[in-house]
């Protein structure tokens, strides 16, 4: 089998802060030197059914995936093909596995409960996020390291110009990360465009002008 180059957490247009259709998301991975993404939209993954059907035509590997949000934080389901119904950690965790899916958690220190419990049941950790700071991906990577996990990196892209930071080299049975090519962290006007994205979205009027004021600021600044 060819060598596998992935970034493993990506959102489309089916997540509530993405805007990313799934046709370009393949353009744009294979023009950075990718041979496949997971598409994991927020509980949901029509994103990645939808990427699918596009593989040989654009000529790029997609695993599909979703990002579930739990009562402990958000889980990664990868080679899911049905929709995940429960929102419990626990009982995500099983069906991602009855479906011969591999379980991730995603940024363990960004916005988790009981996150060493969580980190001992899932099968993979993703110790790198482009969109977490240098001191949460550290105390992932450390976190993997005395559990013994495997760890995968992620660009957690929900805007084009983060597809592309991260670029690694995977293991297609496990999906562990093997070599990193390349994983650069995401700028903070990306980060405020998907919270834009997020406001718009759900008609949250207020607080998308205030996200937009902030947007407005660092451009300025």
């Amino acid at each position: 089998m060819e060598d596998l180059y992935f970034d493993c957490h990506i959102h489309s247009s089916y997540s509530h802060d993405s805007l990313m259709r799934p046709r370009r998301i393949l353009k744009r991975a294979k023009n950075a030197g990718l041979t496949g993404v997971a598409i994991t939209d927020h509980d949901t993954i029509r994103g990645s059914l939808e990427a699918m059907k596009l593989e040989k035509e654009v000529g790029m590997t997609v695993i599909p995936g979703v990002e579930i949000l739990t009562d402990s934080g958000d889980i990664i389901g990868l080679l899911v093909n049905e929709e995940i119904r429960s929102h419990k950690w626990h009982e995500v965790i099983d069906e991602i596995r009855g479906q011969g899916g591999v379980s991730v958690l995603p940024h363990p220190y960004r916005s988790h409960l009981n996150v060493l419990e969580l980190a001992k049941t899932v099968d993979l950790i993703e110790v790198w996020n482009a969109r977490s700071t240098v001191e949460q991906n550290e105390r992932a990577l450390q976190l993997a390291g005395r559990l013994l996990k495997p760890g995968t990196y992620g660009s957690d892209a929900h805007t084009y110009a983060e597809i592309g930071n991260v670029n690694a080299l995977v293991n297609p049975g496990t999906w562990e990360v093997k070599r990193v090519v390349c994983a650069e962290c995401s700028s903070r006007s990306a980060v405020i465009r998907s919270q834009i994205t997020h406001h718009l979205k759900r008609h949250e009027f207020l607080q998308l002008i205030q996200s937009g004021w902030r947007y407005l600021w660092k451009v300025v600044d």
